[in-house]
């Protein structure tokens, strides 16, 4: 029973560290993403000015954010799209091998709040009000939650699309919005109730949502996943 579990779960390791390898190998595409990031929240800088409102703020965040973290998840699968997947399913295990993305994207998010919530407080500084009766922790806390729930939503779609032979991406569009709608209402919901200073008790439910939404989002991945791959 023990060596079924061990199976993918070092399967999901070493996947993880081949990701990071070749990231590492191909830094320009690391740069890149997060260059964007940088030149996105500086473009909403000259357009907007350090006293922004929490309204706009929270707004400009989560395009950022959105669309960083497009660029950053969705190329995860692009290597099994080629001439090694037949390789891969020989002699990698699916459960593993998502679970390894699913790892790998939770640390690429994680590395992305971090950078995008810095470069905002850096150029944009903190919206009015937030010193006085906002809730720094749990601004960051929603950014890290929302972008987790965005993340794990993202590798499933992208697990789903990279197994069509064409039309993937178009399948991933349609896949995408209707499950990311939700989860950004939510999300934006989360972070403006930070920046305004709602109190946690009417805020307390949504932080569960955005957990249980990555965590049911990432169990469908880890059932469906093995199926499709071998289709």
């Amino acid at each position: 029973m023990n060596g079924g579990f061990q199976s993918p779960l070092r399967t999901a390791l070493a996947v993880t560290r081949m990701e990071w390898r070749m990231e590492w190998r191909q830094g320009h595409q690391l740069a890149a993403v997060g260059l964007f990031a940088i030149a996105s929240v500086y473009v909403a800088f000259q357009a907007a000015d350090r006293q922004t409102a929490s309204g706009a703020w929270t707004a400009m965040l989560w395009l950022v954010y959105l669309f960083s973290g497009f660029t950053a998840v969705g190329r995860l699968f692009d290597r099994e799209r080629s001439a090694t997947r037949r390789y891969l399913q020989w002699t990698v295990d699916p459960l593993g091998l998502i679970l390894g993305k699913l790892v790998h994207a939770v640390l690429t998010t994680t590395a992305l709040t971090a950078l995008v919530l810095g470069a905002f407080v850096l150029f944009l500084g903190w919206p009015d009000g937030l010193d006085a009766a906002g809730h720094p922790g749990l601004l960051v806390l929603g950014a890290w939650l929302g972008g987790l729930s965005m993340t794990t939503t993202l590798v499933f779609v992208t697990a789903v699309a990279s197994q069509v032979k064409s039309g993937g991406g178009a399948l991933g569009a349609v896949l995408g919005l209707p499950l990311l709608l939700p989860q950004l209402i939510l999300a934006t919901r989360l972070t403006r109730g930070a920046l305004d200073g709602t109190p946690f008790a009417m805020l307390g439910e949504t932080p569960l949502f955005l957990a249980a939404l990555s965590a049911g989002t990432s169990v469908i991945a880890c059932i469906l996943f093995p199926y499709i791959w071998r289709a």
